[in-house]
């Protein structure tokens, strides 16, 4: 009798086993005549931001249209490719792409934020830097107010997330970020020495800043010039403050 179990166990095991093949078989052969429905473009935090469209991103999922994903067969696409050229875009932080069970592929997709505007010339674009210190091309959609950066040291680097610029990218980031300067302070010129002139939104001066040390005793001294010096005298009056130096404020 108990033999007699033992094989029903086997036949039953082998008959469920065989079900199981035969059921991945079906699936597998079902998903190869699976066509995609669509594409569905997810920008996070769509409303807060202007640069990227979702025109944009189906453009460059499709390679401007010559690579149509809707109506093809889902196996011959290939998520990571499409992820791929999303992000080449350069603007794209970063590209998550899946298929639903409706077959549409999703696309959920993080634009990089701007911090900053690198002013080029003839020979370099302009550029953004976002907070990180990662430059990015700019966008044909908007262009947001922010601080602009210019001068020859920003044409030698591609980032500023080395530690030789760690500097440099802390003072912009305190400038963006504070109400005050990021509001009276409009451009920060930095030239191959990585010697800094500010120029403020109001007044005829401009800001000798010196190197990118000594930051928060610098920005002190310029709170300094304008909350004590500034309002006793014409704001027309000097051409030039200067904080480069420890212990003083020079005005010309």
């Amino acid at each position: 009798m108990k033999n007699w179990k033992s094989i029903l166990y086997t036949i039953g095991g082998g008959c469920l086993a065989a079900l199981a093949v035969f059921l991945m078989f079906s699936s597998a052969k079902a998903d190869e005549k699976r066509m995609c429905e669509g594409v569905i473009v997810r920008i996070k935090d769509e409303d807060k931001q202007l640069l990227v469209k979702q025109a944009d991103v189906l453009q460059w999922a499709t390679r401007e249209g010559t690579f149509p994903l809707k109506g093809m067969p889902l196996s011959r696409i290939k998520l990571k490719t499409v992820e791929q050229r999303v992000e080449s875009s350069g603007i794209i932080k970063e590209c998550q792409a899946y298929v639903n069970l409706n077959g549409y592929i999703i696309l959920d997709v993080v634009v990089y934020k701007p911090m900053a505007r690198i002013l080029g010339n003839a020979r370099f674009p302009d550029r953004y830097m976002d907070e990180t210190g990662h430059f990015f091309p700019v966008s044909k959609n908007y262009t947001p107010t922010v601080l602009l950066l210019s001068g020859p040291y920003f044409e030698q680097i591609k980032g500023l997330k080395s530690e030789e610029n760690k500097d440099l990218l802390e003072l912009i980031q305190t400038v963006a970020n504070d109400e005050f300067w990021s509001a009276q302070i409009t451009r920060m010129h930095v030239d191959k020495h990585k010697e800094i002139q500010l120029e403020p939104l109001l007044g005829e001066h401009l800001i000798e800043f010196g190197k990118p040390q000594k930051i928060r005793t610098k920005l002190e001294k310029l709170m300094v010039f304008y909350t004590k010096i500034l309002p006793q005298d014409a704001w027309s009056k000097f051409t030039e403050v200067s904080v480069k130096y420890d212990g003083q404020i020079v005005c010309r």
